[in-house]
């Protein structure tokens, strides 16, 4: 119901040129760039929605439950909600609202990513909290929402562990899902118009999985890794791969290991971060 090939492990590369540009909240995932090129992110723990700015984090509104995502389309904030297990709407009226919450008489898990494109159209994923959807258990999906809000389709349904982070390539011609649990990266393109095709992308090694994904202008991928908080080396990483697939470099992050969620700054040449066990947030030069 809608209401309105593996490579080889390189080794640990240098820290990254990086700044912090933001710390508080609990849980910081998935920062996003605004129409007005603000920064916002989630506090996924303490149910706000933050403004990132002079290096402090400044609350926005609070959803009441366990956001995981924000974006914007056709002038209204989105939000992916766990707890809610809900996209919920913020419109000019100033009023958080249900947006989606089931699927053909059936509700979602809890949605974890989202994104749009350049015409309003809503893509996002359903996962549910960590460990609803496993590799034993699938049962995750992927889902597109029409620009009126009329047509919610799947693009797949209930096969996926933990998808979250996803993006669209440029001028629209893949999307890119990231299945956390199956550490691997998936790309579903169109052919024709309307009918979805997903192959993996890339397969990754090590650490827990991928959680965000984004695509610069020249068709770059940048993919961060996230492994938990004392496990591994305990460095975060983002994987940069080239417009064909192929691994180009990896990106140390400062911080700890748990990145939850990187993006784009508009104004070029640098990468935001998020560290969900600091709750902090860095700018990276690339």
């Amino acid at each position: 119901r809608v209401c309105m090939p593996s490579t080889p492990p390189l080794a640990r590369p240098p820290p990254a040129e990086s700044a912090p540009c933001g710390a508080g909240g609990a849980g910081l995932v998935a920062p996003t760039f605004g129409p007005d090129g603000s920064l916002y992110a989630v506090a996924s723990e303490s149910g706000d929605i933050v403004s990132v700015a002079n290096a402090g984090v400044f609350p926005l509104l609070n959803t009441g439950g366990n956001p995981t995502a924000v974006c914007f389309a056709e002038g209204a904030l989105y939000v992916c909600d766990w707890a809610h297990r809900a996209i919920l709407c913020r419109g000019s009226d100033g009023v958080l609202s249900e947006f989606v919450r089931e699927y053909e008489g059936r509700d979602l898990l809890g949605p974890s990513g989202m994104t749009t494109d350049a015409k309003g159209n809503i893509y996002f994923t359903d996962s549910g909290p960590l460990g609803e959807t496993t590799l034993g258990e699938r049962g995750g999906s992927v889902f597109s929402i029409s620009r009126d809000g009329q047509l919610l389709q799947p693009l797949a349904l209930g096969t996926l562990s933990h998808p979250c982070g996803l993006a669209l390539a440029p001028r629209g011609g893949a999307l890119y899902v990231c299945e956390l649990l199956a550490n691997r990266l998936l790309r579903f393109v169109q052919r024709p118009a309307g009918v979805w095709h997903c192959s993996v992308y890339f397969q990754f090694s090590g650490g827990l999985g991928p959680s965000a994904v984004a695509c610069d202008e020249d068709g770059h991928v940048y993919v961060a890794l996230f492994d938990f908080a004392g496990h591994g080396s305990g460095q975060g990483r983002v994987a940069v791969l080239s417009p064909q697939g192929t691994l180009v470099k990896e990106i140390a992050c400062p911080g700890g290991a748990e990145v939850s969620g990187i993006a784009l700054d508009p104004a070029g040449g640098a990468l935001i971060v998020t560290d969900a066990s600091t709750s902090r947030v860095h700018r990276l030069a690339i």
